[in-house]
């Protein structure tokens, strides 16, 4: 289609935006599962909870409906109806009867953080280190790390350990456990939980669960019940920010020792209600778990409160629900049915507080939600040609314009990247010091004529349908993959493609329900996808693109190196930085460095950043956390989450 005037322009890309949408809905309602059949006693079945009133009710939860009653968008218009469809009665997997609980003490959380939609298929497993398992309680409701990392705060949080301290060169690395941790069982937390854990994930039988720990770690052992010792093969003073350390969806699960013990780690579900399986150390217990929902309740037997370090949370029932589409997700928060949701487009969370004013953000303003530590880029898959050539993917960031992304699908609640890291003030230096090189070469231009000048340097001409061919006439054809609903990666998606055709780029997109496994395969071609790694220095977004991390396509590779970018030069310097303490003033030097092999090459290219716009519901909850009393972002999806519970208060 050649686009004509602005106008045109303008409506071309709302249709686009559209028909994105309406594939992602049909991609959440095709993935929508039976409810669960009740496993061993059939439980008694909770009321559901009320749909319109305020007033608290007893309920187990409301059944997530995928089923769609306006046009959904991930970035454009959708008015919510009024009234949702009626819940289906859940019916909880338990080994007992769900007790009842009042719904102004009960938290509903619903769409997770961008799994597949539908339903939950992990309801019988809870190993931690299950590639895929759901977010839905295990991490933010039973566990608890040594230390938590607020991100928008810049605090570092003592938690199940005290302190921990690094020997003179970072190869070994101690920490000090807070005295009275206990399990769910009642049995203690020691430094030989921690130990048992790094020592199985280092075998290299389990290689596989965490490949890391199993390079980074030589040997784990308990100097006593409350000090454990963690010996190194290499150099990391990061070891404790990477691994005793819960920061959004970093950090390991420590797991018990007397329970573990026996287990094969990639076999064992770690799920046994009889047995209070999952055991954790944090203050909620699993009391459901079925297609529809996961629910935990919380424990007055919690050893923070026994040891007086916190308050029992006011929060006394979690309802995790799965993925589903917005305008769903919508429609319970106007009716009160829900308290959270993972991110709401602008225009719909306007939607929504003109329904509901009981609705609020991160920001009552514009960008309304907060910045998250993950960028948005496409990036390909590096082995295929003609994606393994830079200058083709150089042709392709020149035909991008940033600034349409961000008017058509933010409506301007959103801002351009030049590199994959979030703008928080510990990386703003770091930017500062590469502005020479992105004058050299600045990601975020756009250029047509740049573009055709690159392509028809490297042997490319344009056919009768204005698509680039190579020498032999084979067409640049190719399909941009990313999630279903995405606050951040699915919105751009109709837009890059169409702004890529009409550069001569034979560009389409899809958003299927396996694209996790499209991407980590290496089946996607390219796709739209984020960076979780920095966010007080460049180090872990750098190791995403390490060498060390690359597989040949069809070998899965678990969100770090997914371009399948080869530059050993790149690598050593990375590796460099990796054995220096953050403070190191040779750090910058090589991160200078780093970027002049990473610019020219451009692995990825940086679009957009990811705003998270999670509307919290203050009918039943006040304290969320918001831009003026950030004491954590509000992703209760992340392992983070347990913070948000322990400071929620009931409105009444």
């Amino acid at each position: 289609m050649q686009l004509g005037k602005p106008t045109n322009r303008r409506n071309f890309l709302k249709a686009a935006i559209l028909g994105a949408a309406g594939t992602a809905i049909l991609a959440a309602c095709s993935q929508q599962a039976a409810p669960a059949s009740p496993t061993a006693s059939t439980a008694a079945q909770p009321t559901t909870a009320a749909a319109s009133s305020a007033a608290p009710t007893a309920t187990a939860a409301p059944a997530a409906s995928t089923a769609a009653t306006a046009t959904p968008a991930p970035a454009a218009q959708a008015t919510p109806a009024a009234t949702p469809a009626t819940a289906a009665t859940p019916q909880a997997a338990t080994s007992g009867n769900v007790p009842q609980v009042p719904r102004n003490r009960t938290l509903i959380m619903a769409g997770l953080g961008g799994e597949d939609p539908g339903g939950f298929t992990d309801t019988d497993n809870f190993n931690p280190y299950s590639p895929g398992l759901s977010r839905s309680g295990l991490y933010q409701a039973a566990t608890e790390p040594l230390f938590y990392y607020n991100m928008l705060g810049d605090q570092f949080i003592p938690w199940l350990g005290e302190s921990f301290q690094y020997n003179s060169d970072y190869t070994e690395v101690t920490v000090k456990i807070r005295d009275g941790v206990t399990w769910s069982d009642g049995q203690p937390y020691t430094a030989k939980d921690v130990a048992f854990t790094f020592n199985m994930l280092r075998d290299p039988k389990n290689a596989d669960l965490n490949g890391e720990v199993a390079r980074l770690v030589k040997n784990a052992e308990a100097v006593d019940n409350l000090t454990a010792k963690v010996t190194l093969t290499t150099p990391d003073p990061r070891f404790h920010w990477d691994y005793f350390t819960y920061r959004a969806d970093v950090g390991l699960p420590i797991v018990p020792e007397h329970v573990w013990t026996g287990q094969d780690p990639h076999t064992f579900k770690n799920f046994d209600m009889a047995k209070g399986w999952p055991l954790g150390t944090g203050p909620y217990k699993l009391v459901a778990t079925n297609v529809q929902q996961k629910i935990w309740d919380v424990r007055p037997d919690w050893w923070a409160v026994k040891a007086g370090f916190q308050k029992l949370p006011q929060v006394q029932r979690l309802i995790f629900l799965p993925g589903m589409n917005e305008i769903t997700m919508a429609q319970m928060l106007i009716t009160n049915q829900i308290d959270m949701a993972f991110s709401l487009t602008p225009q719909n969370l306007k939607l929504v507080q003109s329904q509901n004013p009981k609705i609020i953000t991160h920001y009552d303003k514009p960008p309304y939600g907060y910045m998250d530590w993950w960028p948005i880029s496409l990036g390909f898959n590096t082995l295929i040609k003609p994606f393994d050539d830079p200058e083709i993917r150089w042709a392709m960031s020149y035909a991008i314009d940033r600034n349409e992304i961000i008017q058509y699908a933010f409506e301007g609640y959103n801002q351009a990247t030049q590199l994959p890291f979030p703008p928080y003030p510990g990386l703003q230096s770091y930017f500062n010091d590469v502005k020479d090189l992105l004058d050299k070469y600045p990601t975020n231009k756009y250029d047509i004529k740049q573009s055709d000048a690159i392509m028809t340097k490297k042997g490319y001409t344009k056919g009768s349908d204005g698509m680039w061919n190579d020498s032999s006439g084979k067409k640049v054809s190719f399909q941009i993959v990313t999630f279903p609903q995405h606050p951040s990666a699915t919105p751009p998606a109709p837009i890059v493609t169409q702004q890529l055709k009409k550069a001569g780029f034979d560009a389409s997109f899809l958003l299927p329900a396996d694209f996790v496994n499209r991407i980590t395969t290496g089946q996607a071609v390219a796709f739209l996808w984020g960076h979780g790694g920095s966010m007080k220095d460049p180090y872990k977004t750098l190791d995403l693109y390490n060498i060390r991390y690359v597989k040949p396509t069809g070998t899965p590779i678990y969100f770090t190196n997914i371009y399948r970018w080869s530059n050993k030069e790149f690598s050593d310097l990375v590796d460099q930085m990796g054995q220096l303490p953050l403070a190191d003033p040779k750090i910058m030097d090589l991160w200078h460095q780093a970027m002049a092999i990473w610019l020219p090459n451009l692995p990825d290219i940086p679009l957009v950043q990811t705003v998270i716009n999670v509307p919290m519901n203050t009918t039943y909850w006040k304290n969320w956390p918001t831009g003026d009393k950030p004491y954590i972002h509000e992703g209760f999806w992340h392992r983070t989450g347990l913070l948000i519970f322990t400071h929620l208060e009931p409105v009444s």
